[in-house]
């Protein structure tokens, strides 16, 4: 997707999962103002997050596990999409790059 920014609605543990296996693009929902969501693919490094650390050890994310499912072809074909949407759209906390989001424990 060009030079186009984005940010992470929905996916930010998928999206470093994806990083942290040196994935360069994954599936994404892009949901825009005054458009049907469409399905696209999305460069990493064009991605924003509303977080700045992924935890490691949170039970409802399993990151461990979600990691070493997306380090497989048959993972990564069964991974949802994450849901994007422009970067400074309305109502956006503020965010920070993917690749400045930290891993904790």
């Amino acid at each position: 997707m060009s030079s186009a920014v984005f940010f992470i609605e929905d996916g930010v543990h998928r999206a470093v999962a994806a990083r942290e296996n040196s994935l360069t693009a994954i599936p994404a929902v892009l949901f825009e103002p005054g458009q049907r969501p469409r399905a696209v693919v999305v460069y990493l490094d064009a991605l924003y997050s509303p977080r700045t650390s992924s935890s490691r050890s949170d039970p409802r994310h399993n990151y461990p596990a979600l990691e070493a499912l997306l380090s497989t072809v048959g993972g990564r074909a069964r991974m949802p999409p994450i849901s994007i949407q422009p970067l400074g759209a309305s109502g956006q906390p503020a965010s920070v790059p993917l690749a400045q989001v930290r891993i904790v424990s």
